[in-house]
């Protein structure tokens, strides 16, 4: 059909005027008969048809509703008089009821043949009388008959639901497996009273002048409890002398009853109709479903069983449903059941009676005419336009065959044409011949001309739509297939198809447009294919670059590698591992940094030559990481790092890094004079992604890890710890801090009260460090970058000096009263400052108790020189946090203090631990022995503080006395009276 396709084709031009031909008359008759009015006439006469249908069944099933079902009029005034007259012959009213149950009992048994009357009568399910009392328990009779059109001499066909069993057996009726003896109104929704008792009820209270008829009510469905059936009901008043309502009589009618009213088959032939009672609830066309029958009803329903209508009427009372159906529309007929008079409290309340069938059974005719008149119009419409379609391809196929000749001849062979007997198309053949002779001498042209440049140069042209391609013989030279091709020709485009895919699936990554052959030989030859499409035609260009990739292949060898080792240099390595970490998927890895020890060693004794024939024995076996799927690069000198990764577990890897550095560690260099050197490396571990999961990141924590190792144990493996990385850290970044905490003195002393543990009275204060610096708070933490920096001595100092200057500050405050002021054992103040310390605090020393922290072993010429100072002053000695650090038994026997402080993580929870108890016994069994005094310190609960108070302690220290301030804290009274209270108690 390319043909047709050409808008300048002579078939074109034939057929489309004979098509549009055809399209009009088919376009005249579908107006014809859509304009007639037939379509529409077919679909009205369906819709009648539907509401007719639900018109009829409408009035049906309101006279027996009206007239027959709900027709109990007889019956109330005779069951109502003959209440009364019971009640009046015993000299009791309706008020007796609640009174006595009996008189309610004998009542209904009194009326209860009247009853079975009236269910007989009427042909409905069930009949009732309710009277109201006070409880929720109401006495009543409810009769059932589930056959109303069975009608035997007995009783046995009924059932009795509630009512008393004696008034069952007088009547000859079996009581039903859900029978009760009264109504039970408990307002749990299993009867209930708003339905149809309490609304005929209130309505009659309400409207104290209407008739019992005006009041009857028809009910919404329920049932009795969850297991009963649900039923619908029909009640009205039962009035006293004074026109006041003291109960209700009724029927009702099953579920399964009124369905059997509805015959849903009678709307449409197949039976697929719906019919549904609904309750028209006043907000537009939404009806809330009552009872319906059909095997259509679960797709119309909605999920709050709902029947939707849209608001536009379709035809006469009918309306389209709302459903989540698109495909299949549904239709619905509503006629209202007019069950009240004006004059009823209930006319607001509608009930209708909608008949509902689906759009392919309602209007299956009219469709159906519809779906032959289009078939029919489409086939006709098709044979037409084949026809001309046939005729025209008659007319043009001579022409066709020409062009067909034209395009499967070789272009190389003279071009000889069939005659077509038309003298136009031969005269044309003609030229055609002509001008392809002075083609093929033309094309030559361009061969001769890349010959005389002598460049690896060919060229290919492809007119799209022919079978043929023109290569120049340079273009089979270049690709190395110029055996078969010697000269310029022509290859069927199948071949040459062949010949381009086998080089372009072999692209280099590395370029654009670049391919890699390889030849017979196995030489290889890289070759640039570029090729420019026009619309009608493809021009190519092939060049050999060989040269010009292996002098790049070279440059990128030199720049990835490093020449000592042949592994990647570093920018190679962190390029490879970057693109592997970007591209990695739930495996774990490790990022390994090595490096050589003893290489300054090597260098220094035997030269750099051995010492890089000492880097690459070491790099040989790196490199075996490769094996298992590692990156393996050198960082620096007596530096490498590996990258592995693709593992399940970190224990395949350990085991692979372990194998590796033995390997490295077996390998031996041979020195001079036959001397050998075994080679040694340290390792550092970082894992990915458990660590870090980035380059910089996992470099900079193994190159961490392996120095860790190399200050410890040299040639060992070491791991990342993040623990240790950020206490190393913070000891970095919080130097300058220290610095100026130290050289500005930017120390204050908070004094915290030790009390009498007797008398609650203060005996000491402890001076503790405060920091003024924001960023460094924590004393132990200053303790610990004072360690590290060499600079505890300054500590010591300042504590001493800055401890009593806040001392004097507030003499008046401490009265006289003793100062704790702690000490670090390995250092004690210089000479000179001990003069200075005599100088300016020299009369108050003997209020000084020096307490040893626990930071660090103790020096015993340090411990000397303060017992000595100790002496010379006559002041005192005390170990802190005894039972922590190295404050232990020992350090007791050779310091020989005279006060001893127990550790807080002793102290803390005491009264609960009887561990923590005996060592606390202990030492103070051995203190009191020699006369030292226990200080409890890190008191926080008073269940602590009794408990040491009962263990014997001297003193207490802690936040439940009272926090360290800066200004020396008073003890309130309310602890003192608590220490001597406890202290009453155990003497």
């Amino acid at each position: 059909m390319e043909i047709i396709r050409n808008k300048n084709s002579i078939a074109r031009k034939l057929l489309i005027p004979m098509i549009v031909i055809v399209i009009v008359q088919v376009i005249l008759f579908v107006g014809t008969i859509f304009t007639s009015g037939i379509v529409e006439i077919l679909r009205n006469n369906s819709f009648n048809i539907l509401n007719q249908k639900i018109e009829l069944r409408k009035n049906y099933l309101e006279n027996e509703m009206i007239q027959r079902w709900s027709n109990i009029g007889e019956y109330q005034e005779k069951i109502n008089s003959r209440i009364l007259e019971n009640l009046k012959s015993r000299g009791m009213t309706v008020n007796d009821f609640d009174k006595n149950p009996q008189v309610a009992t004998d009542s209904l048994k009194d009326i209860s043949n009247e009853l079975v009357y009236m269910l007989r009568k009427n042909y409905v399910t069930g009949a009732f009388v309710i009277l109201n009392t006070d409880s929720q328990e109401k006495p009543g009779l409810y009769i059932r008959d589930l056959d109303p059109n069975s009608n035997p001499k007995d009783n046995s066909d009924l059932l009795m639901e509630r009512g008393s069993a004696s008034t069952a057996r007088s009547l000859g009726i079996p009581l039903d497996a859900l029978w009760n003896n009264k109504f039970t109104f408990n307002g749990a929704g299993k009867v209930t009273a708003t339905d149809f008792f309490e609304k005929p009820i209130k309505a009659a209270n309400d409207n104290l002048f209407l008739d019992y008829k005006d009041l009857g009510y028809w009910s919404k469905p329920f049932a009795l409890n969850d297991k009963d059936m649900k039923i619908v009901t029909y009640s009205v008043p039962l009035f006293d002398e004074h026109h006041k309502p003291y109960g209700v009589i009724g029927v009702a009618l099953s579920l399964k009853y009124l369905n059997s009213q509805l015959d849903y088959k009678e709307l449409t032939t197949n039976g697929q109709g719906v019919y549904v009672i609904g309750i028209d609830e006043g907000s537009g066309m939404d009806f809330n479903e009552v009872m319906s029958t059909g095997p259509m009803i679960n797709r119309i329903l909605s999920e709050d069983k709902k029947v939707s209508m849209n608001g536009t009427e379709v035809f006469k009372s009918i309306y389209e449903l709302n459903t989540n159906d698109y495909l299949n529309r549904s239709y619905g007929c509503v006629k209202y059941i007019n069950l009240y008079n004006l004059k009823s409290p209930f006319k607001d309340e509608k009930c209708a009676i909608i008949g509902i069938v689906g759009e392919e059974n309602l209007l299956y005719y009219s469709n159906r005419f519809t779906r032959l008149l289009s078939v029919s119009l489409i086939l006709s419409s098709v044979i037409g336009i084949a026809v001309v379609l046939i005729a025209g391809a008659r007319v043009t196929r001579p022409i066709r065959y020409l062009a067909e000749d034209v395009k499967k001849r070789n272009p190389i062979e003279p071009l000889i044409l069939k005659k077509t007997n038309i003298s136009e198309i031969d005269e044309l053949s003609e030229a055609i011949e002509i001008l392809s002779t002075n083609l093929v001498d033309s094309a030559s042209k361009l061969s001769q001309i890349i010959k005389l440049f002598n460049m690896p140069i060919g060229a290919f042209e492809y007119k799209k739509g022919h079978d043929m391609v023109f290569c120049t013989e340079t273009f089979f030279q270049v690709i190395g297939i110029q055996d078969v091709y010697k000269n310029d020709s022509y290859v069927y485009i199948k071949d040459f198809e062949k010949i381009i895919e086998e080089i372009i699936v072999h692209e280099e990554n590395l370029a654009e447009d670049i391919y890699k052959i390889t030849k017979e030989d196995n030489s290889i030859r890289w070759i640039k294919l570029k090729i420019l499409e026009h619309n009608s035609r493809m021009l190519g260009v092939v060049s050999d670059v060989t040269q010009e990739i292996l002098e790049k292949h070279k440059i990128e060898y030199e720049r990835d590698y490093d020449i000592l080792t042949d592994i990647l240099n570093r920018r190679a390595f962190y390029r490879t591992v970057e693109e592997r970490i970007r591209k990695a998927r739930n495996k774990i890895g490790a990022f390994i940094m090595w490096d050589l020890d003893n290489l300054k060693y090597v260098n220094d004794t035997y030269g750099h030559d051995y010492g890089d024939e000492y880097i690459r024995k070491a790099a040989v076996e790196l490199k075996r990481l490769e094996e298992y799927g590692g990156v393996v690069g050198r960082r620096s000198g007596d530096e490498f790092f590996v990258f592995i990764y693709g593992y399940e577990n970190k224990d395949e890897i350990r085991k692979i890094i372990r194998d590796i550095h033995d390997n490295v560690e077996n390998t031996v260099l041979k020195l001079p004079n036959n001397r050998e050197l075994k080679i040694r490396i340290s390792t550092g571990v970082a894992w990915f992604p458990d660590d870090a999961a980035n380059f910089e990141e996992l470099s900079k924590y193994s190159d961490f890890a392996m120095y860790k190792i190399k200050r410890t144990v040299k040639g060992n493996i070491s791991e990342f710890s993040r623990k240790e990385y950020e206490e190393e850290s913070f000891l970095l970044s919080s130097q300058e801090d220290l610095n100026k905490l130290l050289d500005e003195e930017l120390i204050q002393y908070a004094f915290q009260p030790i009390v009498d543990a007797k008398t609650g009275e203060i005996f000491a204060y402890e001076a503790l460090m405060r920091s003024q610096l924001e960023n460094l708070q924590n004393p132990l933490h200053i303790i610990k970058l004072a360690t590290a920096d060499s600079r505890l001595y300054e500590i010591e100092r300042i504590t001493f000096f800055k401890a009593l200057e806040g001392f004097l500050s507030y003499m008046e405050e401490f009265k006289d009263v003793k100062l704790f002021v702690n000490s670090i054992p390995n250092h004690a103040l210089s000479e000179k400052d001990v003069k200075r310390f005599e100088n300016l605090y020299g009369a108050y020393l003997d209020r000084l108790v020096i307490e040893l922290l626990e930071n660090e072993r103790s020096n015993g010429t340090n411990i000397s020189k303060k017992r000595k100072a100790c002496e010379r002053w006559n002041a005192q000695i005390a170990i802190d946090d005894f039972g922590s650090g190295y404050n232990n038994e020992a350090v007791l026997l050779a310091i020989t203090p005279n006060y001893v402080k127990i550790d807080m993580e002793i102290v803390r929870g005491i009264n609960k631990d009887l561990d923590r108890q005996q060592i606390s016994k202990n030492l103070i069994s051995y203190a009191k022995q020699r006369k030292i005094k226990v200080v409890a310190e890190g008191v926080e609960t008073k269940e602590e503080l009794e408990k040491l108070i009962e263990l014997g302690v001297d003193y207490l220290q802690g936040y439940y006395l009272s926090k360290p301030k800066f200004v020396p804290p008073n003890i309130s009274k309310v602890i003192v009276n608590e220490i001597i209270n406890i202290n009453n108690n155990f003497n």
